[in-house]
């Protein structure tokens, strides 16, 4: 009796291919599954065992949130700015920019956390601490310090805008509940003092202008006085001569009219002085920043899981490119030695990338030739 002979792909485990080609089928990924069961369940394991436990070693971080929407500024200067337009001059109007998303960007932006890393705080156990020695500690230099703070910050601190409600929500993570808490009120406070500066400033730009144009409107008005009370000097009666009247008419609609420009001038002045000295708060605070009770949740269920999958997905991409590379040997012996040549050839580019150049050069002295 013939003993039945003992293919290599029996003796390496490989899967014999069931047709003519090189292409595997799911029963054929099933297999290799199987097969390489160990592999694909064991790394995935020891990866989310080593994220649960990355996760359980790192600190704990607390979110403290706020929420506010911001005031409509007083209609005073936008009088002042529609007075200022009767008379031809574009004053910038104090609303423009002061939208949810503005004030989302102010609090994300560098110099707001700039001034947060220059305030004062303190911990939950009473300890004062400075902001930037906290994020970064053992850094000695204070420039280098201070901007890796600054990185540090901008990933802890975060601002949505409600679209339907216009809503700003500020969200401050760190290691330490009452620092949270201090941080995001210290981001109110400063929001709200820079907001009044602008408006302070605005204001003054208003007051600046209307004082010019009121000294201009009392000059126009004397001039206009000092030409109705010529024509009255000049004329004593004047009721049996109509052109007389129409020109006595015409001077007193202009003295009226320069009376009335000079009346809502000082008034538009008087507003403006006020908006100057105007100190009270921009934004309306919904929520205030509290001191957080949990810490926020670590999601360390999701991470192990979501590496899992990432993992199996990887290895088992790598175990059927290892078994098609085995089948186009077995089936096509100069393709798979040609994909061989031009995979080392890769890899010795990547290796050395200075090289391509001077390949690239080369080739083109070939073609040439």
């Amino acid at each position: 009796m013939t003993p039945t002979p003992i293919s290599s792909a029996a003796v390496t485990g490989a899967i014999v291919p069931s047709s003519p080609h090189s292409t595997l089928t799911a029963l054929d990924v099933l297999r290799l599954a199987l097969r390489k069961r160990r592999l694909l369940l064991f790394v995935p394991m020891l990866l989310a065992a080593t994220v649960v436990g990355v996760g359980l070693l790192a600190d704990r971080q607390w979110v403290s949130q706020a929420a506010f929407v911001a005031q409509s500024p007083g209609g005073g200067i936008s009088r002042l700015a529609g007075l200022a337009a009767q008379f031809g001059v574009n004053v910038p109007n104090a609303q423009a920019g002061q939208s949810p998303d503005f004030y989302a960007d102010v609090l994300r932006g560098d110099g707001m956390m700039r001034q947060l890393l220059a305030s004062r705080y303190t911990t939950a156990s009473g300890k004062p601490v400075e902001l930037s020695m906290h994020l970064v500690p053992g850094v000695a230099d204070t420039a280098r310090r201070a901007e890796l703070a600054l990185r540090q910050l901008r990933t802890m601190v975060s601002a949505s805008v409600g679209i339907k409600t216009g809503l700003v929500r500020l969200s401050v993570r760190l290691d330490d509940p009452e620092l949270a808490r201090q941080v995001a009120a210290r981001a109110l406070e400063e929001l709200n003092r820079l907001n009044v500066m602008a408006q302070q400033a605005q204001a003054s730009q208003e007051r600046v202008f209307t004082d010019a144009r009121l000294s201009m409107a009392r000059g126009e008005l004397r001039v206009a006085e000092d030409r109705l009370e010529d024509f009255l000097r000049s004329n004593r009666v004047f009721s049996g001569a109509p052109q007389l009247v129409l020109q006595e008419d015409r001077l007193r609609r202009e003295v009226n009219l320069r009376q009335q420009v000079v009346s809502g001038l000082a008034q538009g002045l008087e507003q403006a002085r006020l908006e100057e000295s105007r100190n009270l708060p921009v934004i309306t605070v919904v929520e205030a920043p509290v001191r957080p009770a949990l810490p926020d949740s670590r999601r360390l269920v999701l991470k192990a899981l979501f590496a899992a999958i990432v993992s199996f997905t990887v290895l088992l991409a790598l175990v059927l490119a290892g078994e098609w590379r085995r089948r186009l040997a077995v089936l096509n012996p100069a393709l798979s030695a040609e994909m061989e040549s031009l995979a080392a050839e890769a890899a010795g580019d990547l290796r050395y990338p200075w090289r391509l150049k001077t390949k690239s050069r080369s080739d083109d002295h070939s073609r040439a030739a």
